[in-house]
């Protein structure tokens, strides 16, 4: 009995000191898999380069050059001037009598070149809308050379300004041409080839890797460019940049005359929701929804309550926006279910869809979602309000009732203000009928600096209420206690208001 016992303990201590053992190991494999462990990339394919040959021998027969000839009229000299000037002519026949000499109009040639691409057997090419417009307003036409060395005059199908995107069509049967690729597939890093005509050199091919996605040169627009470093010149304005397949994935449009191979490309994902309009010949029609955004950082997220959207920046009245009940403030997510992570991103998608069409769209608002049904407006109208901007009545100031007391917020948040008065309306050219506070200062190492305050906005609204003078905006400034970011809504002398959020310092 004792020695059974002895067995049975011997056997158990065996057992504790191997599931000790297990423990220890299975402890130490645990750990060197949660250890941290740098990023490496699989090598596979490493010794084999990229089918740039390929891809340049098949396709170049697809892409053309363009000649654009325009005839453009100037003002000449007057009939029968002397080539000394009128001086000259006066000293010896005396003044001329008003009307007794007529100006005469002077037509000049001038030739511009680019790029095409074919994207059908019959002759449809694709082009930027810069490479064929006339030049200064003037007539102009379209000649087309093949790769084989064929010339034809090109007719215009449809143009889209906006996108700087061309259709244009030649007289001509069974041709090679190009398949449009998918440009969202493409990824950062991705080789691709640039075949053009840069500085009239036909059919240079070029080649390097997507250095960018989603880039905007002037501003919140359309613009979404492709960026990438394979060389592009004057005269690859056109031209197609393809993938290793051979599809077209963009059209060369701009380069950074500053820089060093540092081109952009449209995305041919955003032609193609145009092509049937620029086949048609219709003028391109994009759904518009009348809002600014700023994109959702640091400030908006820990005010709002959110971490993923766009914030309306500000509303335009009477727009599709305002009519439908979308405000200032609100935060859009999504667009018929569609993520929306970005003000880029939101313009995206309604341009995506054409005016008249009824989206719903996806808001936070007050710590909940909300779905707002909009039926679109059309693009262009959004191009008409700004080329209204800047008409405004600059009469001289009339006298203001407002105190015109500083505030002076340097501490909290970085910046002094004042009510309106006769005299900053004029320093700064504020309308009189806009309400509110200016600023007048902004310490340099201020978040307010680093967000875009200058001296000159006036502030109409902080957060969702508006503002008319000096004490109802300290009443919303004590509100926030100098520990919470201002959403602050600013108007500049000239163009759209739009919501800054301020932080704390």
């Amino acid at each position: 009995m004792k020695r059974q016992i002895k067995q049975l303990f011997m056997l158990s201590a065996f057992a504790g000191v191997c599931m000790a053992v297990g423990m220890g190991l299975s402890y130490r494999w645990v750990a060197r898999a949660q250890e941290e462990q740098p990023v490496t990339v699989d090598a596979k394919g490493l010794d084999r380069l990229p089918p740039i040959a390929d891809v340049a021998e098949k396709l170049n027969p697809t892409v053309v050059a363009i000649t654009n000839t325009s005839f453009v009229k100037n003002r000449g000299r007057f009939e029968g001037e002397s080539p000394f000037g009128d001086d000259f002519f006066n000293w010896f026949f005396g003044p001329q009598r008003p009307g007794t000499r007529k100006p005469q109009e002077e037509e000049q040639r001038v030739q511009a070149g680019g790029s095409g691409v074919v994207i059908s057997p019959d002759g449809k090419i694709l082009t930027n809308n810069h490479v064929i417009d006339g030049v200064r307003g003037g007539d102009s036409t379209i000649e087309v050379k093949m790769a084989d060395g064929r010339t034809f005059k090109a007719t215009i199908l449809g143009k889209d300004k906006e996108l700087d995107i061309a259709l244009i069509k030649i007289d001509a049967k069974h041709l090679p041409y190009a398949k449009l690729g998918d440009s969202d597939a493409m990824r950062i890093g991705e080789w691709v080839v640039a075949i053009g005509n840069p500085l009239g050199l036909e059919h240079t091919v070029t080649q390097g890797i997507v250095s960018a996605k989603g880039r905007q040169l002037t501003g919140p627009g359309l613009e979404s460019f492709i960026q990438t470093d394979a060389a592009i010149n004057r005269g690859n304005s056109g031209g197609p940049l393809l993938n290793l397949r051979g599809e077209v994935v963009g059209i060369n449009t701009a380069i950074r005359p500053d820089g060093q191979n540092i081109g952009f490309a449209v995305p041919v994902n955003m032609i193609k929701r145009v092509i049937a309009d620029l086949e048609s010949g219709k003028p391109v029609s994009r759904g518009y929804l009348g809002v600014g955004t700023r994109n959702l950082d640091n400030e908006f997220q820990s005010s709002l309550g959110i971490k993923e959207g766009a914030v309306v920046s500000n509303v335009d009245r009477g727009t599709p926006a305002d009519k439908a009940g979308i405000q200032r403030l609100d935060v859009i997510t999504a667009v018929d279910g569609q993520k929306v992570r970005s003000g880029d991103q939101l313009v995206a998608a309604i341009a995506g869809r054409r005016a008249g069409e009824s989206v719903t769209v996806t808001v936070w608002r007050d710590g909940a979602f909300k779905d707002i049904k909009v039926t679109l407006g059309d693009r262009k109208e959004l191009q008409k309000g700004e080329a209204q901007d800047g008409e405004e009545d600059d009469s001289a100031p009339r006298t203001d009732p407002d105190n015109p007391k500083q505030m002076n917020l340097e501490k909290t948040y970085g910046f002094t203000v004042e009510a309106l008065s006769p005299a900053n309306r004029h320093q700064f050219g504020v309308p009189n009928d806009v309400k509110g506070v200016v600023i007048t200062f902004v310490a340099a190492r201020s978040g307010a600096a680093e967000k875009g305050l200058q001296a000159g906005l006036v502030i109409t609204a902080v957060g969702p209420k508006d503002i008319d003078g000096l004490p109802a905006f300290q009443a919303e400034v004590k509100k926030a206690g100098g520990k919470k970011p201002l959403l602050l809504l600013v108007r500049p002398p000239r163009g759209a208001s739009l919501t800054i959020a301020i932080p704390p310092r």
